[in-house]
């Protein structure tokens, strides 16, 4: 069998064949660099009603191209649709935009992707409102793995909604934020370790793994990075070793957490593996019963309660 040859599209405008092709789901058309073609908000709105019923396009370049917060609108609902396809089809079955499109280990598997993986919006006008269309439509979309925003001018209230919706986002792994105009990064901290409480901390973001951002945020830059290496163990690791640190930072924590008391050695041995420095402390402090009372019963622990440890 000849094997169709997959090649990145840059096409000059957007015409018709490229159109007819796309919404015909073309299976060769997987990379389309689309940088500096002045689509405008028009452009762009006829571009993502040809993507709608289309699965292989994968990567896709839409910067430089004088978007506003329209077009922005018509990308999130596409990025919606492909979301909502993906989970009935579930229910049922670098430094630049060139080496990002190119890369490889993010497009290979393309064909099974349902949608878009990579998406590149930088150097446009989206301005909070845009960038807040799209947000929303990350809670739906568990597709997309790498965003760009670079050059947006996303403001305080812009990054606030986003880092919000990405504690509902668990595909997205890396994001591109330089040359905007917010001040602090102390949302993105938050979607990615909120210590308000115990539940609030496993329903962090336990899956970006790459942030880019500018120079000059100083400590915040370096926590954000901690929290980011963190992630890059992989989720269920991430999520049990930021579990394990916000119990450190208060021991009598442990104790709030509502389970069955037999649980309390199990769950210390999760936090005695992420590294917890006052585990000793802990079990010092238990009731000697908890003990006595998983020596006469064993493990003791039934189906739900397992359920309750792999909670953390």
């Amino acid at each position: 069998m000849k094997r169709l040859r997959r090649v990145i599209y840059t096409p000059t405008n957007l015409n018709q064949n490229l159109l007819y092709r796309l919404q015909n789901n073309d299976n060769t058309l997987i990379r389309i660099i689309f940088s500096c073609r002045n689509l405008g908000n028009t452009g762009v709105t006829t571009l993502m009603s040809a993507l709608e019923g289309n699965t292989h396009l994968s990567a896709l370049d839409l910067s430089s191209n004088r978007i506003e917060t329209e077009g922005a609108l018509s990308i999130a609902s596409l990025l919606m649709y492909q979301g909502q396809s993906d989970n009935c089809n579930s229910s049922t079955n670098s430094n630049s935009n060139m080496s990002a499109i190119t890369n490889n280990k993010s497009i290979d598997n393309a064909s099974s992707s349902r949608g878009i993986r990579t998406l590149i919006l930088g150097d446009n006008n989206l301005l909070d409102d845009g960038v807040n269309a799209i947000a929303y439509a990350l809670e739906t979309n568990q597709l997309l793995e790498s965003l760009m925003l670079d050059d947006n001018c996303i403001g305080a209230r812009g990054l606030a909604v986003l880092a919000d919706s990405l504690r509902k986002n668990y595909k997205l792994e890396r994001l591109h934020l330089k040359h905007n105009s917010f001040q602090s990064l102390s949302p993105l901290i938050a979607c990615l370790f909120n210590k308000t409480s115990l539940e609030h901390v496993v329903d962090s973001n336990h899956s970006l793994k790459h942030i880019f951002l500018d120079c000059g945020y100083s400590y915040e830059s370096s926590e954000l990075e901690a929290l980011l290496k963190i992630n890059r163990l992989g989720r269920v690791e991430a999520r049990r070793t930021k579990v394990a640190l916000y119990l450190e930072e208060d021991l009598g924590r442990l104790f709030e957490i509502d389970v069955d008391a037999r649980l309390y050695p199990d769950i210390i041995g999760i936090l005695a593996q992420s590294g917890l420095n006052g585990v000793f402390g802990i079990v010092k402090n238990l009731p000697a019963a908890i003990f006595a009372q998983r020596d006469r019963d064993g493990c003791g622990l039934c189906e739900e309660d397992c359920m309750e440890v792999e909670y953390l």
